[in-house]
């Protein structure tokens, strides 16, 4: 995830790096794209099928097309990976050759471990009732990054535990001094 030049830091406990990722949600993505695809052009080599008329199943097998490359998201959002160093916490999801998100410490008030439910609020990049906005691959266990102006994001990973834990350590020391004089 770093840039051309950037100083490589040795793996240690100041680096954290995890991905999730749902094979039976990019099983689905690429099955609903085929189809889609296939039925779509369908539509258009074939005017008469389904006995439509033949504006109907042009536009038919348009949006069919169109519907399968919006698919793409699907296929995107079944995978994810987190880094955490001294810079900054990063997001970034399957196919994406760099990070979608990056928080910098300054920018972030708390990282806490969040419980997801992806069987209530769904899989993929969601939103939440009073939590915000979150890439959910899975339920359990998750990391919560809450900004300085009281939005926040939830990244479903591996031994999400362990992030938190990382990343509170950063966040701390990226507050003022007396920010923690006052908190202590």
């Amino acid at each position: 995830m770093g840039q051309h030049g950037a100083v490589r830091r040795p793996a240690a406990v100041n680096y954290w790096e995890g991905t999730a990722s749902s094979t039976w949600q990019f099983l689905v993505g690429n099955l609903l794209i085929l189809t889609s695809l296939a039925v779509g052009v369908l539509f258009l080599v074939n005017p008469s099928f389904l006995n439509l008329s033949t504006t109907d199943s042009i536009g038919g097998g348009i949006t069919l097309i169109l519907a399968s490359q919006v698919l793409v998201a699907v296929i995107v959002l079944s995978s994810v990976r987190v880094v955490i160093d001294g810079d900054y916490i990063a997001w970034q999801p399957r196919l994406h050759r760099r990070a979608l998100r990056k928080y910098r410490w300054h920018q972030i008030q708390d990282v806490e471990l969040f419980h997801a439910r992806g069987y209530l609020y769904g899989w993929g990049l969601r939103w939440m009732p009073k939590i915000g906005w979150g890439h959910i691959i899975r339920s359990g266990p998750a990391i919560r990054i809450i900004k300085n102006n009281g939005k926040s994001f939830v990244i479903t990973v591996e031994d999400a535990e362990t992030a938190v834990a990382v990343a509170q350590k950063f966040v701390d020391a990226a507050r003022p001094a007396s920010y923690n004089a006052i908190t202590n």
